[in-house]
């Protein structure tokens, strides 16, 4: 067995959503980003808004958001922290239909 066996897989947070309140969404989304929260946690946003070409299934007006981490327990941290659960996650009920998942690398 190698040493990077044991290394944690890097992972992907995973998150689509259909907005219905523009103003709610857009205080949520920069009081996440001021918080530095991502960051904290090892996190790199890599995709944030609507698609550039919706080639199959992709519904109009359902954007994403992709946050790469270094590892699944760092994804999990953020998205379990009481900042994020308590504080920011609460900004933005009632805004959108969220969906969201961790992926780990291949």
């Amino acid at each position: 067995m190698s040493d990077t066996e044991n290394l944690p897989k890097p992972a992907t947070l995973l998150i689509t959503a259909r907005v219905s309140d523009t103003r709610k969404m857009a205080a949520y989304a920069k009081a996440l980003t001021e918080s530095g929260l991502y960051a904290a946690h090892g996190g790199v946003v890599t995709i944030d808004g609507q698609p550039a070409n919706r080639l199959e299934g992709w519904p109009d007006g359902v954007g994403a958001v992709m946050i790469n981490f270094p590892s699944r327990t760092a994804a999990e941290s953020f998205w379990f922290s009481a900042k994020y659960q308590e504080e920011l996650k609460p900004l933005r009920r009632g805004a959108a239909t969220v969906q969201a998942a961790i992926f780990e690398a291949v």
